[in-house]
């Protein structure tokens, strides 16, 4: 059985490094080495934006350092109630940031994804939308969130997995689960938004 761990993170208002490191640590449970880790409820704050995280560090980033390399992918902050039409993800590479996070994306389940791929096909992100590594679109083949019509809702497609190899040369596979408050389990236009649950595990010896 594969191991794994959780952090659960919920963000509101300001960010401040000592609250960021606590959500980076005290939420971790479980075996440390190598093992899938799920974060739950991390909510970018309205006035910064974006959400910055590091896989390598397990960890939120601060909005200060942003502009350097210590991050590995960001979110977008979205809107309730039918206000969000698409959902930004950026990695820090390219004219995203400053960093050297490069990415591909894999049409795969979670679970059967268990080798990095042969020519993964890894590449700089960029902010032009038609260019980007995890496209912004939430209607039409290869999208990384699909939108319900009949519920007016947005869900991570469980067929995409994001790949990402860090400033460090790590490779993880990455997946988001819900962005939606606690991951309920059926939406609906009205439920709180842009808290976003995710997982990831690094690839050790090209195996996940």
């Amino acid at each position: 059985m594969t191991s794994s761990r959780t952090i659960v993170l919920t963000l509101v208002a300001l960010f401040t490094l000592s609250f960021l490191t606590a959500c980076g640590t005290g939420g971790v449970t479980g075996p440390e080495d190598h093992a899938a880790v799920t974060v739950k409820n991390a909510q970018p704050d309205s006035t910064i934006g974006w959400l910055y995280y590091s896989l390598d560090g397990d960890s939120v980033v601060a909005p200060s350092q942003a502009s350097g390399a210590s991050w590995d992918i960001r979110m977008a902050y979205l809107k309730c109630c039918g206000q969000t039409q698409q959902i930004d993800i950026l990695l820090n590479s390219g004219n995203s940031g400053a960093g050297s996070s490069q990415g591909a994306t894999v049409a795969s389940r979670w679970e059967n994804l268990t080798t990095v791929p042969a020519a993964p096909g890894f590449r700089d992100d960029d902010t032009t939308e038609a260019l980007r590594i995890v496209t912004p679109e939430v209607i039409g083949p290869g999208v990384m969130f699909v939108y319900d019509v009949q519920t007016h809702t947005i869900r991570p497609s469980p067929d995409r997995v994001l790949l990402i190899k860090t400033r460090t040369g790590n490779v993880y596979k990455f997946q988001f689960t819900s962005i939606y408050k606690d991951a309920v389990a059926s939406p609906n236009v009205n439920t709180p938004l842009g808290y976003y649950h995710f997982r990831y595990q690094q690839a050790i010896n090209g195996a996940f």
